[in-house]
Formats: structure tokens, C-alpha cells, sequence
């Protein structure tokens, strides 16, 4: 407790003039003067007590002092008491009385027991020895009292312990209507109901953890909350006090709103009860009745200090919340400049009741704007998104603002506009795909407007195509062609014929976000690149496309060997190898003058024959037999495949296909140099590397295979998926390929690409 002399660190007020050498009195001194205090402190629970001004009066005509003025210490006794009594409100009683004490301006907390009223003055000396506490002394400090000072230490010595417990007529969930728990609740054995703990009759219930402020009117606040009981404990000093509810919560009212702590050192208990804010739904409509959505509602009491709340309606005009009692004005919440509304001002007052029932209010406002959303689209039906627009009003040649924003993804520019003849303007940014494009809207007095929909042309741009192959190498002297896709008036329909330089790089002309098919044709015998073919659409300036090269390129040789690793490691090419075989036999080979024959190795070797054969239809039929029963698995002897093939006296050039899974180490190279210089013909090996990545061990081991015996080197990618792989690098984001049927083409088919999802960079990867 924090009465004074009891053992709590605030109970004894400090003391602002102790005597001098008070500090160097020994223990055994101070234990006396400690038990003196413990038993006033004792004397003073369940006691009233008031403040006492003891002023200096009457003595002039006794003494002879130049410094006396007695109408100074009346004047400065007279405010002092003005001060604490406009502090404690009147609380804590103050009683000035002239004393003959030369000097004397004491301030002292007096029991009531010594009140002048009952017939005697007591002070100084006297005052002291019948319990008084000084709270300043003239005669000791030798200063003027200052009404801070004194005032902060009359809070220190009067401080009254209080106890606050909160109520709620609520009901609490779970509860029945006199606030009882169900009877299976009471009996359970973890049940925290305590018999009597809800009064039956008042249906008040204890309100746990819930926050709320004690406030003086001196500007000092108190924030507490209630544990699981409902209440909680405070230390304040005679005065009144107002309570108030959290900001935001679900009370809004306490009954009674304030408290008066007397001056009296006894433990105080107070019952408030809080009243929760009622349940209101709010239609607000416009001037033509129909439902305002997103309307944000400023709702401000009329008679409160409490802070105005805001709702915002949802899509039927409806906004819900709990408000409380009394008068409120409802208005438009928005930091905007008023001109930039929606509505005229608004200002409605509208009173919530005392009514546990949902309470409902209309409000009605003119809408002085009305809300548009106009579609934006190209011819091709893409989306005009992310594109800044303004909306403009001409009066006198001069045009003024009314609104501006940027469409959404879907391409739909949303704005707010007053009834009229507008103008709409589109301003993309240089390097968007769109036509800046300026047209007419008209808004009625109705809300209606038109347009509803809108087409925006867009720019025709040289793009930048820089094809690679799947292993991120340039893809020079690629030929392809880029067609529309579309017919219509205005798009360059034809089919334009391209081809890379040596660095892979084309440059062609399209109409941005309209379709395009890229093709790839077949080369015929011996072509660089795998034919593909897909369809795309892009609002980018440079693009990336993967192209993949052919299994075999040329072949310029008369007589030549197909050395095929079938190790274990291949399995997953086979079926590739095994057709790019079938297909370079039958462009290449077919009833050609060309010598040939095709050995596969693991460990061991299989020769199609024992030694070079024409390229008779037969022969050519035999091979491709022999190709499709050709079976992946084991480990790989790649020096002793060569050493086999170095054999065929005739051979001209041997081309070997692996992947690289297999040592290539100088003892290799050594034995590959004897090999190829011991043959009369000194026959080229042409490497063909699958899936071998750039720069690594064993695309450096092929490539040297191929540098020793003055033969080529060639990568290809057999896992990339080769019909896909636009990517856009410069300016961010991606094509998109294109997945449903398209309109016709000039040759009159349909086609259908494969998709792509939006901005997916695919095809640019090391396998």
C-alpha cells in the first residue's frame, strides 16, 4: 500500500529540507527515528487529512527586521493556496492561518483531527509532535516556496492506493442470459467458474484484459489494463480523474466516466461498468439511388472527445462497423483537393441509440463524378496495360485536368470524371509498344458514357533477333522468315526472308503484340539447322530465339565411317541419334557415288560391315536395319573404336557421335596420332559432341580429337526443347508464345504453336 511509513518505495515522500547532519547520524540513531515513522505511518491509514499554510503575521510590531514584509508572505501564502487547490481540484482541502513564527511560510500535510474548525490552531513545533508531515519549511530552506516543487510533493506524500474493476453488460460468448455458465461448464473439473462471480441480478460481468485511461486535468494520463478478473491497481493522489475507452476498441462509453479520490489514506475500490458500441450497417447511395462502393465514410462525434472513425462501403454501397452512442456527422474522407471529389460536400448528422438491435442508415450523396472504365485494346485484342493516361477538359481553348493514372494489366484505365465532353489521352513511354492516341469521351448526366471500348494501334519497330544454339553459342548464317499471322489492313502480311550474320544477329521489321510465326526450313541435304517452327507475340525491341544445329552437317567425303557410341550414357539420346542416322542416309547417301559403313562401341565394337560398301539401296536399306536394332548400354573404349576404324584402308573421314562420357587423355591423343598418320589416306575425325557444354573438359577433349587430325568439331544439344526459346534481354520481360489457333494464313491453314508462359527466358542454358 502506499500509505504513509509503509514499507513501499514510494510510501515516505522525500523530505526537501532535512536538517543539517541528518546524513551523518550513526544506525543506532536512526532506528528510533525510523520506528517514529512506522508508527505515524500507522496513524495515518483511514485518515483525512488536508493541507495547512502556515504564514508569518502579527510579529512587526514585536520586532524590528528590514527584510520582513508581511503583505509579501500574504501574497505569496494566498497563491500558493490558489495553486494547490486549482492542482487538487479542490480535493485536498488547503487552510492558510497566521502564525507569530518570524519568517514562517511552512507547508504541511495535517491530520484532520488538528483542523483549526474544532477550536485551536496548531503549528510549528506543535503541528510536528501531533503527527504533522512538512512538506516545506521556510524557516529550515531559507527560500520561497515553489508551487511545482510543492505540488510534486504533496502527490509524493498523498498517494491513495485504488483498485478499479471493470464491468460489461455484455454477454459474453458461450454464456446464457443471466451470465451463467452452461451447468456441464460448472461442473467440470478445469472450470475457472467461481460461484457468485457473475451477479445474477446486475447480469455484470468482470471485463479481463481490456485496456483503458485515467486521465487528470493536469495532462498526466494513466494507461491500464485489467487482468484475468477484470480489474486493476493504481496509486493516485486526491482529485478527479476521467476515464476513457481505448481508441479503436469495442467500448466506447464507461459508466461512471470519471472518479473522485478523497483525501483520505484508505484503499479505494471502484465498479465501472463499460458500454460497447453498437452495431450499425451504412447504405450509402447516390443522387440516382444507386450503390456507392468504396465510399469512405468519416464519422466524428458530435459531443465527444473520442477520435472520428472511418469506414469504406464495399461493393453494394454497404459499410459495417460498431459506433457509439450519441450524435455523430457523417462526411467524405479524402485527403484530395475538394474540387477532385466525387460528390458535393457532404456533411449529415445522424444519432446512434441506445439499442442492443443492429441499427441501420441511409445516406445520401450527388455524386458530382461518376466512376468510367474504359477498355483499352490493340487490333490483335491485347491488352493496353501499364500505360499512362490523362483525361482533360477543354473550356476556352484551355485544356483542364480532371483525371490521370495508369491502365491495369487488363488494359483498363479507371478514373472518376464529371459529366461532359472530355478528352482522353494515351501517353505511353518511348519505348512502349503503343501509339500515343487522343479520342472523345462524352459522360452523361447519368453516369453513362461512351466509349465503352477502344482500340490503340501499335508501333512498328526494327527488332533485333539474335538466334543461339542451345549451348548459348551465336547461330550465324541462320536463314529463317518472320509472317503475320493476321490479315487486316495495315499489317505487313507477307513472309519476309532473314539470315543472321556471323554473329548470329538479324534485323527485321514487325508490328509490336502482333502475332508472328518464326520459321526455320529445311535446308535439304546437309543443313546447319534443325527446321522449327513456332508463333510469338512481343512488345520488345530485341529478341532471342534458340536454333539448333542438325546431327550431321555436309558430308563432303566419298568414303566415310559413322563411329556411334552406344555406351550406357547414351541411352537417353538413342532414338535421336538413331534418326539423325536414318536421315543423313537417305538425304546424303541414297543412291550416291559414297562409300560407307557404321560402327557402334562399348567395350566392344559392331561393324554394320566388314568393310566400306556403296551406297546402293540396299546397302542404304541393310544400314538403317542395322541403326534400329542398335541398343544403348556398358562402358565406353573409345581408343580401341578408333583403332578399329583406322582399319578400313579406304576411309577418307570417320564421324564420331558421343557424348563425351569417356577418358581423353594424351596417351590417347599419342596412340589417335599414330593411328592417323600410319593411314595411307590420313582420314579426318569430325567429333559430333552431345550436350557438351563450352569450355569444359570434354568439349575440349573432342575439339582436340578434331584439331589432331585436322577435322571439325560440332556441338549439338539433344534435351533442349528446340521448338521453343524467345527471350527478350535488353529491356526486360518476354515474348509470349502463342498457345490457341490463330486466323488463318496466307496459305490458308491454321497453325498452333506451342506455349510459353509470359516472360519465361527458356532455351539460353548451358546442358
Amino acid at each position: 500500500l502506499a500509505f504513509p511509513g509503509a514499507s513501499h518505495p514510494h510510501a515516505m515522500p522525500r523530505h526537501p529540507s532535512r536538517r543539517p547532519g541528518s546524513e551523518g547520524r550513526s544506525a543506532s540513531q536512526r532506528t528510533p527515528r525510523r520506528a517514529e515513522q512506522a508508527a505515524q505511518g500507522n496513524a495515518w491509514i483511514g485518515a483525512y487529512f488536508y493541507c495547512q499554510i502556515e504564514r508569518c503575521a502579527g510579529v512587526t510590531e514585536h520586532t524590528c527586521s528590514v527584510r520582513l514584509d508581511e503583505q509579501l508572505y500574504a501574497a505569496k501564502s494566498d497563491a500558493l493556496r490558489d495553486g494547490i487547490d486549482q492542482f487538487f481540484e479542490g480535493r485536498l482541502e488547503v487552510v492558510v492561518i497566521d502564525v507569530p513564527t518570524l519568517y514562517a511560510c511552512e507547508v504541511r500535510i495535517m491530520p484532520e483531527q488538528l483542523h483549526p474548525r474544532h477550536g485551536r490552531k496548531v503549528f510549528a513545533l506543535d503541528a510536528v509532535t501531533s503527527g504533522a508531515h512538512t512538506i516545506f519549511s521556510k524557516t529550515e530552506s531559507k527560500k520561497w516556496p515553489k508551487l511545482p516543487e510543492v505540488i510534486l510533493l504533496l502527490q509524493d506524500f498523498s498517494r491513495i492506493p485504488v483498485t478499479i474493476k471493470l464491468l460489461t453488460d455484455e454477454q459474453i460468448e458461450g454464456t446464457g442470459k443471466d451470465g451463467s455458465l452452461p451447468q456441464q461448464v460448472r461442473t467440470a473439473a478445469n472450470s475457472r467458474y467461481r460461484e457468485g462471480e457473475v451477479d445474477p441480478d446486475s447480469r455484470l460481468a468482470p471485463l479481463a484484459f481490456t485496456s483503458f485511461r485515467v486521465l487528470h486535468s493536469s495532462g498526466k494520463e494513466h494507461d491500464l489494463k485489467t487482468n484475468s478478473d477484470g480489474q486493476t491497481e493504481i496509486v493516485l493522489h486526491p482529485g478527479q480523474f476521467e476515464l476513457r475507452c481505448e481508441e479503436g476498441g469495442r467500448y466506447d462509453r464507461l459508466k461512471p466516466d470519471s472518479i473522485e479520490v478523497p483525501a483520505c489514506y484508505q484503499q479505494l475500490e471502484f465498479y465501472i461498468v463499460a458500454q460497447m458500441k453498437k452495431q450499425c450497417v451504412f447504405q450509402v447511395v447516390d443522387h440516382m439511388n444507386r450503390p456507392f462502393p468504396g465510399f469512405h465514410l468519416r464519422l466524428t462525434p458530435r459531443e465527444s472527445s473520442t477520435q472520428p472513425i472511418t469506414l469504406v462501403t464495399k461493393a453494394n454501397g454497404r459499410a459495417r462497423g460498431r459506433v457509439g452512442v450519441g450524435k455523430h456527422v457523417v462526411s467524405y474522407e479524402n485527403k484530395e483537393d475538394p474540387s477532385q471529389w466525387p460528390i458535393s460536400p457532404l456533411s449529415q448528422e445522424l444519432e446512434v441509440q441506445e439499442t442492443d438491435m443492429p441499427q441501420l442508415f441511409n445516406i445520401r450523396v450527388h455524386r458530382t463524378r461518376f466512376p468510367c472504365e474504359i477498355v483499352l485494346r490493340t487490333k490483335c485484342d491485347e491488352p493496353v496495360k501499364n500505360c499512362p493516361f490523362t483525361v482533360r477538359l477543354w473550356q476556352n481553348r484551355i485544356p483542364k485536368l480532371l483525371a490521370q493514372g495508369i491502365t491495369s494489366e487488363l488494359g483498363v484505365a479507371t478514373c472518376d470524371l464529371p459529366a461532359g465532353d472530355l478528352q482522353f489521352s494515351l501517353d505511353p513511354a518511348h519505348l512502349a509498344p503503343f501509339v500515343a492516341t487522343t479520342f472523345d469521351l462524352q459522360v452523361t448526366d447519368q453516369g453513362t458514357y461512351a466509349p465503352l471500348n477502344y482500340e490503340v494501334e501499335t508501333k512498328t519497330v526494327d527488332m533485333e533477333m539474335r538466334l543461339v544454339t542451345p549451348d548459348g553459342e551465336p547461330a550465324p548464317l541462320c536463314k529463317f522468315a518472320l509472317q503475320p499471322r493476321f490479315k487486316q489492313a495495315g499489317s505487313r502480311n507477307f513472309e519476309v526472308a532473314l539470315s543472321t550474320d556471323e554473329n548470329g544477329i538479324a534485323v527485321g521489321t514487325i508490328c509490336l503484340l502482333e502475332p508472328y510465326t518464326f520459321r526455320v526450313k529445311s535446308a535439304g541435304k546437309g543443313g546447319e539447322y534443325m527446321p522449327q517452327e513456332f508463333s510469338f507475340v512481343t512488345d520488345r525491341r530485341t529478341l532471342t530465339v534458340v536454333v539448333a544445329r542438325t546431327l550431321f552437317h555436309l558430308i563432303p567425303e566419298d568414303n566415310v565411317v559413322l563411329l556411334v557410341d552406344t555406351s550406357g550414357s547414351m541411352q537417353v539420346y538413342m532414338q535421336d541419334v538413331i534418326s539423325a542416322l536414318n536421315l543423313t542416309m537417305m538425304q546424303q547417301l541414297y543412291k550416291s557415288s559414297k562409300n560407307f559403313n557404321i560402327v557402334t562401341y562399348t567395350e566392344s565394337q559392331v561393324d554394320f560391315r566388314q568393310e566400306l560398301v556403296d551406297a546402293s539401296p540396299q546397302n542404304v536399306e541393310d544400314a538403317m536395319r542395322f541403326c534400329e536394332s542398335i541398343k544403348a548400354g556398358g562402358g565406353s573404349n573409345i581408343a580401341a573404336a578408333l583403332r578399329r576404324v583406322f582399319r578400313f584402308k579406304g576411309a577418307q573421314a570417320v564421324y564420331l557421335i558421343t557424348d563425351g562420357k569417356c577418358e581423353v587423355h594424351e596417351e590417347l591423343l599419342t596412340h589417335l596420332k599414330i593411328f592417323y598418320l600410319g593411314h595411307p589416306l590420313r582420314p579426318k575425325v569430325h567429333t559430333i559432341g552431345i550436350n557438351c557444354v563450352p569450355g569444359r573438359v570434354t568439349h575440349r577433349a573432342l575439339q582436340a580429337v578434331a584439331e589432331l587430325t585436322q577435322g571439325t568439331f560440332r556441338a549439338v544439344c539433344l534435351e533442349q526443347d528446340l521448338n521453343f526459346g524467345a527471350v527478350h534481354k535488353d529491356d526486360g520481360g518476354g515474348p509470349r508464345k502463342i498457345q490457341e489457333p490463330l486466323a488463318p494464313t496466307s496459305d490458308g491453314d491454321s497453325g498452333t504453336a506451342e506455349s510459353l508462359e509470359d516472360g519465361h527466358e527458356t532455351g539460353v542454358e548451358s546442358p
